[in-house]
């Protein structure tokens, strides 16, 4: 599974560029402000229906142009292809897939699973419960079918619940409670189950990156540990009504990992934290992979400049040995040793466009 054609028309400073990249390694080279992460954010776009930069689409479109236009092939397991395209006028976000207008940015999300490594990953390990929480979310979505249906629902019955809170009416809450009750259950066992095969991984690519094998993970699922979640609603009642609010439940869960007893935000330095994260996506890959019998697209920002030599590399070698088709951007293709990687394709990123380097290099 990947892209086998990606255009791109004004896109920030992109302006034209059409490429067929690599089903399997892709580098993109140039400058900083050359246009390398506008690729990638391109790429996001097609997969996600967002962009990773900014919250406003009109803040992409190329500010000489009225509009942007991506559009990509993907292929699919079976050898057929999906064709995708995203336009972007007057503000107005409109995606199509093979040819007909699609509403569901989920249904995106299913034609191209794409993970994204960038620069700040190591927010995922000193960041807020909710990025832990929409990580765990994002690889169960592709991995268990029910799972999209439950979140869903859990969260229709949690609006509801916060609702009635705010109205000070215990009595309306029975029905809602046992609705709540049932949903949080099904949600939880997803992702209890999803954690235990990420975390055995990602132990696995942290000893490997960072020589670190004392590491502990634990979900905690918006509740106390060993109290049945009936309890914890009962428990909490008169302070939800007070404050209007559900205090417990899936939508607290969170994910916490220790070093030696110690938050790993506090054990790890800046630069072993974002190869944390980097094992907590290899491992997320790992378990799409394992689970869909096929692989999802990588997109990594820059992220080499900012390790010393050994780890790119072994970064890279990891990345590369997961399967699948990965776009890495940097300044230069120096810092990566492109020979050990086979099936690989070279980008130059320039004065609005980006140009294929020829195999004799230039």
């Amino acid at each position: 599974m990947g892209l086998n054609l990606l255009s791109i028309h004004n896109l920030r400073n992109i302006e034209s560029a059409k490429i067929e990249p690599s089903a399997r390694l892709n580098i993109l080279v140039g400058a900083n402000g050359s246009g390398k992460t506008s690729v990638l954010e391109a790429i996001y776009l097609l997969g996600r229906g967002k962009s990773f930069r900014s919250a406003y689409s009109r803040r992409i479109v190329n500010y000489n142009h009225p509009s942007l236009t991506v559009f990509g092939k993907a292929e699919t397991k079976s050898g057929l292809f999906n064709s995708l395209g995203i336009q972007i006028s007057d503000g107005r976000f409109r995606a199509k897939l093979n040819g007909k207008f699609e509403q569901k940015s989920s249904t995106l999300a299913s034609i191209i699973p794409l993970l994204f490594i960038s620069p700040d990953g190591d927010k995922l390990i000193k960041g807020s419960p909710r990025q832990r929480r929409r990580f765990i979310d994002w690889g169960l979505f592709h991995v268990e079918h029910d799972f999209l249906f439950a979140w869903q629902r859990y969260n229709r019955v949690l609006l509801q619940r916060n609702a009635i809170l705010r109205q000070k009416s215990a009595a309306m809450l029975v029905s809602w409670d046992e609705q709540l009750i049932e949903a949080a259950l099904k949600l939880d066992h997803f992702r209890v189950n999803y954690v235990d095969k990420l975390t055995h991984l990602a132990q696995k690519f942290m000893q490997q990156l960072l020589g670190i094998e004392n590491v502990e993970f634990s979900y905690q699922s918006g509740w106390r540990r060993g109290e049945a979640f009936k309890n914890a609603l009962k428990a909490s009642i008169e302070s939800d009504i007070r404050l209007g609010f559900t205090q417990k439940g899936p939508h607290r869960a969170d994910l916490v990992m220790k070093i030696d007893g110690r938050a790993a935000a506090e054990y790890l330095s800046g630069g072993q934290q974002k190869l944390a994260a980097c094992s907590l996506l290899l491992a997320q890959a790992s378990v799409f992979n394992q689970c869909k019998q096929e692989s999802c697209v990588i997109l990594v920002d820059d992220l080499p400049s900012e390790l010393d030599l050994q780890h790119r590399q072994l970064f890279m070698d990891l990345l590369y040995s997961i399967g699948g088709q990965v776009f890495v951007t940097a300044t230069d293709s120096n810092l990566l040793q492109l020979t050990a990687y086979p099936e690989n394709k070279t980008f130059h990123v320039e004065r609005g466009g980006v140009i294929a380097e020829r195999e004799d290099g230039v």
